[in-house]
């Protein structure tokens, strides 16, 4: 009987110490989302323990020495059934599969005591795995659209995603190419395709890619991780609990990249289409010198990037000429599938002579890659007939000029009144008269002198400070260039008005003072076409806000130092 009773709980603590052990021994079990992967492919290592453990006791790089360990995520889930807690642990290991073909053997995983199963991976070529994609739950897919091109010859890249199951989230990447830019185009396509009686979820994404030499250029494939549904009944937390890890990776690609032609001179620009026009601003307006020519040379080309089109230079040879280029434009866009891309050019050309202008047509060499050869795309060239300037002479006759002159000339004719034939015989009242006449006329020379010499002072006082202004700043300048800018006739005038009364010492009664004072053709054409647009009898909108900045900018230029020579003159012709 006692013996009974011994072996009773000896029997009783052995189970319970198995127990014990068991609890303090969780369970691990390892997996993968396939079997077989491509070389190079990325693949989940889905760990799943029975307990709550943390990240730090899986130490994933050490377990897996052989392989690539991209990123690593973990989840937990509790759930309590008939007052039972449990608890699970699943580590999501993000690897890429060996280079090489063959088996692989992925290690069994251990958490504390617990270790995992071992997985046998099988490793196979792209070709092999053509036949085997749609098997698994997503798979990618490549297309390039062409088999060859030249040197910067944009081509597209269209990659299709398959998914056996609705997609829950994920990222797809880019492909990658060290020889080559690689830019997404347009947005991404959604559709449904049927293989071989199962239905895919198809996301389809085009990329442009702009090979930056020549030589075989591989394309490693865009690369897809994310989550799809399981394939379970639905339910309150189906969004939650009912997802499966996914990866997929296409495989590499190559295509072939022509070199430009040896003979080949200048800005390279190989192109489906290109042309270029250009547009005159009031082309049947009459031009007289100094009026500025406005231009507008618009290049467009298919299947380029706008970085890729040259610069203008044009007129660079031109003496009769003044070019002022604006900033150039660039922009694209996309129409029927195709990019196209335009760089915009503004041009004031302004007149130095009289009589016919002809301006060169301009040409731009480009390289036709469907028919593989040179092109030129080139405009005409524009004749043009140039006026005389309409510039007023400035007024150098002031109202003092005459009264000097007038001085001077009644000085003579009132000594020969006392001085004539008969002055050997002159009476001494007549001498005395005629040394008063002197003394008088003396010093009324002396005192017109002396009055012309204070005003010289007083006008020179000033200019001793403004001998050389400072033209380039002031608040004034900058209100000229904001209403130029922004083409307000009204407010670039009382800009210019206020800028000439405080920085120029001017009157500033007519606007023409600024075109009196620097003398420079052009920003006297300028300024009349101002005025014209607001006092003329066919006033209309004034659009030359840039083009008499440019006139401006060139009269500041080479007037100060000059202008202050010549100022220093002005005092015996006031205004």
């Amino acid at each position: 009987m006692v013996m009974k009773l011994i072996k009773f709980i000896a029997t009783i603590g052995i189970a319970l110490f198995s127990l014990a052990i068991s609890a303090q021994s969780p369970e691990v079990i390892a997996s993968v989302d396939k079997n077989p992967v491509i070389q190079g492919e990325p693949f989940i290592l889905t760990i799943t323990v029975d307990d709550d453990v943390s990240e730090a006791t899986l130490n994933i790089h050490e377990q897996l020495q052989d392989f690539l360990v991209l990123s690593t995520s973990s989840s937990k889930r509790t759930s309590v059934i008939n007052g039972v807690t449990t608890r699970s642990t699943s580590f999501m290991v993000h690897l890429q599969a060996p280079e090489t073909v063959g088996t692989f053997r992925i290690p069994a995983i251990k958490i504390h005591d617990s270790a995992s199963n071992a997985i046998e991976l099988e490793v196979i070529d792209a070709q092999t795995a053509e036949a085997t994609l749609e098997q698994r739950p997503a798979f990618i897919r490549t297309i390039l659209d062409t088999e060859q091109v030249y040197v910067q010859q944009q081509f597209k890249l269209i990659s299709r995603l398959y998914l056996s199951a609705n997609l829950h989230s994920g990222n797809l990447t880019a492909p990658t190419t060290a020889d080559a830019d690689v830019v997404q185009f347009g947005a991404d396509e959604e559709s449904y395709e049927i293989i071989n009686g199962k239905r895919y979820h198809v996301f389809q994404r085009t990329y442009l890619i702009t090979p930056q030499r020549s030589g075989t250029v591989t394309i490693e494939g865009p690369v897809f991780n994310g989550q799809i549904a399981r394939d379970a009944a639905r339910s309150l937390f189906s969004a939650i609990a009912n997802t499966q890890p996914v990866s997929a990776k296409a495989p590499p690609t190559q295509i072939e990249v022509l070199p430009r032609p040896s003979n080949w001179q200048g800005h390279w620009l190989p192109a489906e289409l290109v042309t270029l026009t250009v547009e005159q601003v009031e082309p049947e307006a009459p031009i007289s010198v100094g009026q500025p020519i406005t231009l507008t040379y618009r290049l467009t080309a298919l299947g380029v990037r706008p970085e890729q089109l040259p610069q203008f230079n044009f007129f660079d040879d031109l003496e009769q000429v003044s070019v002022y280029p604006e900033a150039p434009e660039l922009g694209s866009t996309v129409r029927n599938g195709k990019v196209i891309a335009q760089r915009s050019q503004t041009l004031a050309v302004i007149p130095r002579t009289e009589g016919t202008l002809t301006l060169p047509g301009a040409t731009v060499p480009w390289f036709n890659t469907r028919l593989g050869k040179m092109q030129l795309a080139q405009t005409d060239a524009i004749t043009i007939d140039v006026g005389p300037g309409s510039m007023p002479l400035p007024n150098l006759a002031p109202n003092l000029q005459p009264s000097i002159d007038t001085a001077a000339d009644s000085l003579p004719h009132e000594l020969d009144v006392g001085v004539g034939a008969k002055g050997v015989s002159a009476t001494p009242t007549s001498v005395l008269a005629t040394w008063l006449m002197f003394l008088f006329g003396g010093l009324w020379v002396l005192t017109l002198i002396a009055l012309v010499w204070l005003w010289r002072r007083t006008r020179q006082t000033p200019l001793s400070v403004t001998q050389e202004p400072n033209l380039l700043g002031g608040t004034s300048l900058q209100e000229i260039q904001q209403a130029a800018k922004a083409n307000n006739a009204k407010s670039c005038e009382d800009a210019l008005r206020q800028w000439g009364r405080n920085t120029l010492t001017l009157r500033m009664d007519d606007l023409l003072e600024l075109a009196d004072y620097f003398q420079y053709e052009p920003l006297t054409s300028q300024l009349e076409h101002l005025q014209q647009c607001r006092y003329g009898e066919s006033a209309g909108p004034w659009l030359e806000g840039k083009a008499l900045l440019r006139a401006l900018t060139a009269a500041l230029r080479q007037q100060p130092r000059s202008r202050a020579t010549q100022q220093s003159l002005q005092p015996l012709y006031p205004q």
